[in-house]
């Protein structure tokens, strides 16, 4: 009686699928976070001012209206600022980047950020704006980067003080 029942929803199953024209998988995409770019020291002269550190994202999939692909990111940052002279908003860049191939996608794009910071040497917790990039169609796993905008300086700086 069971196996009867089976194979009966078994072939239900088959029929109800073969109606159907096309369907549309979305991959969501792999975000990875740089570790070279991933911590920032901005200095003002020779004195560290604040500090930077890129620890994570936040995300979904979706598709738009015309049934494209999207990864929609927000980055979170610990930001702290260091000296009492430094001003008390903390200003720095990051980026995402989805590359250019075939279909050419967005590439690198710069987003700016602005955190208020009132006290010395407290961390703060600040998530980015939702961003919205655009992802193929067929390669699951596709990889979306994020890192901070470093100067030539910065980059060096993390070089020195091992903050890669």
């Amino acid at each position: 009686m069971s196996k009867k029942f089976f194979l009966a929803a078994f072939v239900l199953l088959l029929s109800s699928c073969a109606g159907k024209q096309e369907v549309f998988v979305h991959y969501c995409p792999n975000v990875q976070i740089v570790p070279e770019f991933s911590r920032m020291t901005i200095m003002a002269g020779k004195e560290p001012e604040a500090k930077v550190e890129l620890i994570g994202y936040e995300g979904y999939c979706r598709t738009d209206v015309r049934n494209q692909a999207k990864a929609v990111v927000a980055p979170i940052f610990e930001v702290s600022r260091l000296n009492e002279t430094s001003d008390k908003k903390v200003r720095f860049s990051y980026y995402t980047d989805t590359g250019s191939n075939k279909i050419v996608m967005l590439g690198k794009e710069k987003h700016s950020v602005v955190v208020d910071a009132p006290k010395i040497g407290e961390k703060i917790m600040y998530q980015g704006d939702y961003v919205e990039l655009r992802i193929p169609e067929d390669q699951p796993g596709y990889p979306i980067k994020l890192g901070l905008m470093l100067s030539n300086a910065q980059y060096r700086y993390n070089r020195i003080h091992g903050m890669q």
